[in-house]
């Protein structure tokens, strides 16, 4: 986990930290939510959908880490229409 932190760009640190100390209390099936960017909404494990948010996060195209944005705010309840 620490080698996934370490490749997170820092200005989404605080975000994904957050967003990771909510998870601890959702239940285990979560919505992915990622309306703005255009993908559907789906039911999936938590840990899957961490999983997917750290690969979209260290992907390196900035498309990608824009959706993990929203899905990790929309996850937080923070989530402000572009």
């Amino acid at each position: 986990m620490i080698e996934i932190e370490q490749k997170i760009p820092s200005e989404y640190m605080d975000l994904y930290s957050n967003y990771v100390a909510c998870l601890v209390n959702k239940c285990e099936t979560i919505m992915w939510v990622v309306l703005d960017c255009g993908h559907k909404r789906m039911m999936i494990d938590k840990e899957k959908h961490k999983a997917m948010i750290e690969k979209l996060l260290v992907s390196g195209d900035d498309r990608k880490v824009k959706v993990a944005e929203e899905v990790m705010s929309r996850t937080l309840g923070v989530w402000r229409v572009r």
